[in-house]
């Protein structure tokens, strides 16, 4: 045997024999989710630094609500089954999954995420003969604020 082969044939000893890692069955928790919903308000409207900055201040401004939510729901399943709440053991910021303005991971329009806004073709309809008609398109540049910031948490909590 080589003398890197002996070395190796304590080590590799030692691993087979240690016990894996094994959670503690016995340990309860219980998990809520919380959601906040604030309304983004900007300073400028037509300006998308200002937009980004207002949906960030609404998503900051809903962490305390959603957390508060979120504990009223552990609360009420703690009690369905017969456990106490203890300290919190962790909190996940859960990306929003709506319907309308927002979808994986928030806002989402047609300029893409954090992006409130840009270009877009409009059309340029005249009555021709008594009938509308689309007689080509015009860039116009929009800025689309999103009506409210979801803040989704899921809490779990220790419990006796």
């Amino acid at each position: 045997m080589s003398p890197r082969l002996l070395v190796l044939v304590p080590v590799v000893a030692a691993l087979a024999g240690s016990a894996p890692a094994v959670a503690d069955q016995t340990a309860k928790t219980v998990t809520a989710t919380g959601n906040a919903e604030v309304k983004v308000v900007p300073k400028n409207r037509q300006s998308n630094a200002s937009i980004k900055a207002a949906v960030e201040a609404a998503h900051r401004a809903g962490i305390a609500d959603a957390l508060h939510d979120a504990h009223g729901y552990a609360l009420k399943y703690a009690k369905a089954t017969g456990l106490t709440l203890a300290s919190i053991v962790s909190v996940s910021d859960v990306p929003a999954t709506g319907v309308g303005y927002y979808g994986p991971g928030g806002f989402f329009g047609p300029f893409g995420p954090n992006q409130y806004c840009g270009t877009i073709h409009r059309a340029i309809i005249k009555v021709v003969n008594g009938k509308r008609k689309v007689v080509g398109t015009k860039r116009v540049h929009r800025c689309i604020v999103p009506p409210f910031e979801l803040t989704t948490l899921t809490v779990t909590y220790s419990a006796n």
